[in-house]
């Protein structure tokens, strides 16, 4: 009796971490997307709960954003980002960033994919 209860703790633990396993690393791949596609499905959306006060989701997505840049954009994107998280003005950033890069990007880059870290789509979709 003892060993049956024995082997059939193993094979709930076993199953238990395998499961653990997936999920974590399900959780810290990315996604592939455009930024378009971001934009409208997460930030926008984010946008729109900062207006009403609630900054959590936007705030994370500027902190991430400057990773989508292109290489030589991105310390521009980061000044961009940072000013705006440091300043609270949220919604200047976008501004900002959309002024000096948006019509080089919908030009050029519209179909341009990103990789999006998981842990941050199910931190903006546990927010929606």
């Amino acid at each position: 009796m003892n060993q049956n209860r024995f082997y059939t703790c193993l094979f709930v633990a076993t199953v238990f971490l395998a499961w653990s396993l997936i999920s974590l690393s399900a959780q810290s791949g990315t996604t592939e997307t455009t930024l378009h596609d971001f934009m409208e499905d997460y930030t926008k959306p984010a946008s729109k709960k900062a207006k009403k006060g609630d900054k959590a989701a936007l705030e994370r997505i500027l902190k991430e954003v400057p990773n989508f840049a292109l290489d030589e954009q991105k310390g521009k994107w980061k000044e961009i980002t940072d000013s705006a998280l440091a300043s609270g003005d949220l919604e200047g950033s976008c501004k900002s960033c959309h002024k000096e890069f948006k019509k080089e990007y919908k030009k050029n880059y519209r179909k341009r994919p990103i990789q999006v870290p998981n842990e941050l789509i199910s931190f903006l979709k546990g927010s929606k």
